[in-house]
């Protein structure tokens, strides 16, 4: 089974994150971090996948999270979910990102694009 993080700083966004992926519930682990503090907690104790996180959040940011996340966790596929599209925002992204969704975000759209995560990570750790 496949886990995945999900970050955000506000809760009714993680919470309807939840709901909405509920039918995956039994592909998916899914754990929802409220913040970057609470997401490096879980990073530093238990492994996962997949992250999916917020990019404008106070103290630790989606960036500088993902960039945690690349230097430590480089198996880990890394997607940036934002309301934030300004190009400032969107060159953070660029080096740490594997792939940038706008919030919001189109419930298939959001399926699909951690499916294909969840395939390309399955990919990149087999050994054959």
């Amino acid at each position: 089974m496949k886990r995945i993080l999900f970050v955000d700083d506000e809760p009714r966004v993680l919470e309807g994150l939840q709901n909405l992926l509920r039918k995956h519930r039994r592909k998916w682990e899914m754990v929802f971090a409220i913040g970057g503090e609470a997401a490096l907690e879980h990073l530093r104790t238990e492994p996962f996948d997949v992250i999916v996180s917020d990019m404008r959040m106070p103290d630790i940011d989606g960036a500088h999270l993902l960039q945690y996340v690349k230097n430590h966790h480089s198996h880990m596929v890394r997607i940036i979910l934002s309301g934030h599209m300004e190009m400032k925002t969107t060159l953070q992204a660029v080096p740490v990102a594997h792939q940038f969704l706008s919030k919001p975000c189109d419930a298939q759209e959001l399926e699909n694009v951690v499916e294909r995560a969840c395939n390309v990570q399955t990919l990149l750790n087999d050994d054959q």
